[in-house]
């Protein structure tokens, strides 16, 4: 098991910075009448970017937090409640998945004297953060609703379906994308790079289906399951104040996340189900 100490450093430095977010908010709800902290977080993602494309030989990709990379640094220099609505559920899911998967992924080849270290560990945590900076103090007036949730589902399948067909147009020459991986080839040799779906498709054993399949295994199957995640966490990391930190949003836990009603008859529970779906429309 390679570099366990630098995977621990790099998780739980991520869950102390996110923390901040949530532990000191009137410190960072001032910030928000600034712009020195959106400016520090575009030059990070961007100087990460830039590392990638020089010394990873690597213009473009279609990995997804590669996407959200970029998107982070539009983010913070042009907030936008559209580019919240459709990216923020794959945020609260790749970036998290990443860091915490660091010890089999990319991050398990590099210690704390190499670049790339740093690079993967903290650019996945600059996504993460960036994102939910904008979004908990209210720069957009983004939050989560149905039409919301519609808008990046949507926004997911028109994603998951261009990656595929961009995937299926550069495969290797002999391979067949309506047909399964043939006996004694590698799916990640034999696919080429088949974006997004292989690190979600061949860590649940099924990389040696077809393109095809696995499309739609993603599509009807464990996307459907992601983007609930995503909205889950979304619903409980809900905004802290509204107006760019101007005033804060009154919070209870009972009432507010879960409806909790002291007796649980049968009127209660159809109130509570009432009061979420009241919520999630709000």
């Amino acid at each position: 098991m390679n570099h366990i100490a630098e995977y621990i450093v790099g998780v739980i430095a991520s869950i102390l910075i996110i923390s901040t977010l949530f532990i000191f908010r009137k410190f960072w709800a001032k910030t928000a009448k600034t712009y020195w902290v959106r400016v520090i977080l575009a030059g990070w993602m961007l100087g990460n970017q830039i590392f990638i494309t020089i010394f990873q030989n690597i213009t473009w990709d279609w990995e997804l937090c590669h996407i959200l990379a970029w998107s982070s640094i539009v983010l913070m220099l042009l907030p936008t409640k559209i580019q919240i609505d459709l990216f923020m559920p794959l945020v609260m899911i790749g970036p998290v998945l990443a860091i915490a998967g660091g010890i089999v992924g990319t991050a398990k080849d590099f210690g704390f004297d190499h670049y790339r270290y740093y690079n993967y560990y903290f650019g996945h945590l600059g996504i993460l953060f960036s994102y939910l900076y904008i979004y908990l103090y209210d720069f957009t007036g983004a939050r989560l609703t149905w039409k919301s949730m519609k808008r990046s589902a949507i926004f997911a399948l028109l994603l998951l379906t261009f990656v595929m067909v961009w995937n299926m147009s550069h495969l290797p020459a002999d391979s067949d994308p309506l047909k399964p991986v043939p006996p004694g080839k590698i799916p990640s040799e034999y696919w080429g790079e088949n974006y997004i779906y292989k690190y979600i498709i061949y860590n649940l054993g099924l990389g040696k289906l077809s393109l095809l399949n696995q499309y739609f295994v993603l599509i009807f199957g464990f996307g459907p399951i992601i983007m609930v995640i995503g909205w889950t966490l979304m619903f409980f990391a809900r905004p802290i104040y509204e107006n760019r930190g101007e005033q804060k949003l009154k919070f209870n836990l009972c009432e507010d996340i879960l409806g909790i009603k002291t007796t649980f008859t049968k009127e209660n529970c159809k109130q509570i189900w009432v009061n979420f779906k009241s919520k999630i429309k709000s």
